[in-house]
């Protein structure tokens, strides 16, 4: 397995990440009242372009893998499953099903390329320092992160809006 860097959230990295915002809900807490006040945070996808990532055919398949996990659960994240499928002579997909939500990556190590999702439900998962751990194991020349705001399934729109 690959050692994956410290992740912390005092990260020089993060200004050089390209954020790129589609907002069509305001970002933020968003929290409603039943029985008692209920506090949760509006879920966010990562949508993430690794490029250049010289390293990454030389790479083992379980090695990746090992890395993807360690980067998020080094991040906050609980992985409670994990499933992998490696195509042959080409990249790997691998999926980890999370406490807070999912992560998806794949990989494409014939042109140095990693798409990385990051669906998340929580700010305790802290999915940029796992992005940016990532980049930097896996060596990346360039690095392209989305932050996509999605639907909060959690919360009823009210009867005006429906």
């Amino acid at each position: 397995m690959i050692e994956v860097d410290d992740v912390s959230d005092n990260c020089n990295f993060r200004s050089e990440l390209k954020t790129v915002r589609y907002c069509t809900a305001p970002p933020g807490r968003v929290g409603y009242v039943a029985g008692g006040m209920v506090s949760y945070e509006q879920p966010v996808l990562y949508s993430v372009d690794l490029a250049g990532c010289a390293g990454i055919a030389a790479l083992a398949p379980a090695d990746v893998s090992a890395t993807f996990a360690a980067a998020l659960q080094g991040a906050g994240a609980t992985v409670v499953g994990q499933l992998s499928h490696c195509f042959p002579g080409a990249g790997l997909t691998c999926v980890l099903i999370l406490a807070e939500s999912h992560a998806v990556l794949h990989t494409w190590p014939e042109t140095g390329t990693v798409n990385i999702d990051i669906f998340s439900c929580s700010t305790r998962l802290r999915s940029l320092s796992a992005i940016e751990a990532l980049g930097r194991t896996f060596g990346a020349a360039s690095v392209s992160v989305q932050e996509v705001p999605r639907a909060n399934g959690r919360f009823l729109p009210s009867a005006s809006a429906r």
